[in-house]
């Protein structure tokens, strides 16, 4: 891959897949300042930047050509090959990595023009147009194979050497809401947002649970041969932890070690790895969503699913971050070093620019929601076990990629295993809890069976509790109530010196009650 174009793809999608939700407000915002024309001098330079990515493809493309070509398209596919024409080619749109032409026919239909950002000869290479055409063949065979609202794909070109001299994908208009905006609408009753969230979130499970027919042997990118077929599809012995241990070892063995902190980093993130359950040596993996943001689908008034957009980069992954986690803004408290919510928010009025976030409190509510779906959808995936997993399983994979997310994401990994720690101290103080271990795992096998059904007609998140059981941590309690765990002093301390084997052995325990079973 060229230098810009890996230096920009990357970029864009670390961001994406780093801040694992992005609010569309935010990118609305950039859209406009990136598409207005400014009357203030002082806003040339910030204009200028927002849009730089797309400078040289927006010189390239051939604007004037749009119309006849897309006609031309639109022709073919029809019966009659009738000409309909087209009435107006709209101004380009960037979101993230693409420029979006709106193309609007005398019919009243709509197709978009999606092209990359670096779709030039000297940027756009051979792994890109390899890229674009998985995406493209992706969208068909989804749509041809199952019933996720994919927007129909009509046609495609990985190259400039047609006439609108940059690659693309030519493919429906939907016309409906973005799922940002329709989730944190501030002014409907609260009864009719929880109603629309929870009716996305069953269409999304029902979507994503579509893509385990495709399972693979290995985690790579979908290939597929001369005949526009996807290749590698075998059936698999499930074996929910394949390959997650290898994926995560494989990128830390990239790391750099600069300072002792990050030697520091980097031991804990090999130490959490290793404690990961083992894998039964199966090789399962399957298809899922590349990029299950909240801006990547469009709904209705009443929150169905219309549209899934973004397979760029549709990949085999391994089943504990597959096609059942949990939409990425479901976990968005996982990842302390975007979460931005605060008590304050909850009292400000609506502005539509202002980034709003869910409360710890709504989004383990709509998590468990999600699961619930989920487990209505696959009796057999016990309770949604991969589901309510999936938020460890995704920030400790997202942290191993040396991003300047990982230290945070660690972190909130690290404070939930301390607070296990502290409450097995806590508990381990009382002298009934030191002498009667067995009977505080029975009774967390009681309040776990007991816990309340996640279904779609749930209470009020702000009446949520914690529904999630963890494990229990059973290790040596003779020096257990002078442990204290400080980030930033037990990573450097990590780094230079180790652990001693009581700490070891407490931080395990404390790692491994973070699994629901």
């Amino acid at each position: 891959m060229g230098n810009l174009s890996q230096s920009l793809s990357q970029h864009l999608r670390g961001i994406a897949g780093g801040i694992v939700s992005f609010p569309l407000s935010i990118v609305n915002c950039l859209m406009r300042r990136g598409t207005e024309d400014s009357d203030d001098e002082g806003d040339d330079e910030s204009d200028s930047i927002d849009i730089d990515p797309f400078e040289a493809v927006l010189e390239r493309v051939q604007v004037k050509h749009i119309s006849r070509y897309v006609g031309a398209i639109r022709a073919k596919k029809h019966p009659s090959g009738k000409k309909i024409p087209v009435v107006e080619v709209g101004t380009p749109v960037p979101v993230w990595e693409h420029l979006c032409y709106r193309v609007k026919f005398a019919d009243g239909v709509s197709w978009m023009l999606k092209v990359p950002a670096i779709g030039t000869p000297d940027q756009f290479d051979e792994d890109d147009a390899e890229a674009l055409r998985s995406e493209a063949l992706t969208m068909m065979m989804l749509r041809r194979e199952t019933t996720i609202p994919i927007p129909e794909a009509f046609s495609y070109n990985n190259t400039c050497k047609n006439k609108l001299k940059v690659p693309f994908i030519l493919m429906e208009f939907i016309d409906a809401r973005p799922l940002d905006e329709v989730w944190h609408d501030r002014e409907s009753p609260k009864e009719v947002v929880q109603a629309r969230r929870t009716r996305c979130l069953q269409d999304i499970a029902a979507a994503y649970l579509q893509l385990g027919k495709y399972t693979f042997n290995k985690c790579a990118p979908l290939k597929f041969d001369d005949q526009d077929c996807l290749t590698g599809v075998v059936p698999v012995e499930n074996d929910p932890f394949s390959g997650f241990r290898e994926v995560c070892t494989s990128r830390l063995d990239r790391w750099g070690q600069e300072s002792e902190s990050e030697k520091g980093l980097l031991k804990l993130l090999r130490m959490f790895v290793d404690w990961t359950p083992e894998s039964s040596d199966g090789k399962s993996f399957v298809l899922c969503h590349p990029n299950p943001n909240i801006f990547n689908f469009l709904v209705a008034e009443d929150g169905s699913v219309r549209a899934i957009f973004d397979w760029h980069g549709a990949h085999a992954n391994p089943p504990s971050i597959g096609n059942e986690q949990y939409p990425l803004w479901l976990m968005r408290d996982w990842d302390p070093t975007v979460y931005m919510w605060s008590e304050d928010m909850e009292r400000r009025g609506h502005d539509e620019d202002d980034m709003w976030e869910d409360s710890p409190d709504t989004l383990e509510f709509y998590r468990n929601v999600y699961a619930q779906c989920i487990a209505n959808l696959r009796p057999e995936s016990e309770n949604a076990k991969l589901t309510r997993n999936s938020p460890l399983f995704q920030h400790l994979m997202t942290a191993t990629s040396h991003t300047l997310f990982s230290l945070g994401q660690a972190g909130k990994i690290f404070d939930e295993v301390v607070k296990r720690v502290e409450k097995h101290v806590d508990d381990n103080s009382c002298p009934a809890s030191v002498d009667s271990p067995n009977e505080n795992e029975k009774d967390n096998k009681k309040d776990s069976s007991s816990k309340e059904d996640a279904s779609c007609d749930h209470n009020s998140p702000d009446k949520t509790e914690d529904h999630v059981e963890h494990g229990s941590i059973e290790a040596d309690t003779d020096e257990d109530e002078d442990e204290h765990f400080d980030m930033e002093e037990f990573i450097e301390a990590l780094g230079r010196d180790g652990l001693s084997e009581h700490r070891k052995k407490l931080f395990k325990a404390g790692f491994e009650a973070l699994f629901i079973s």
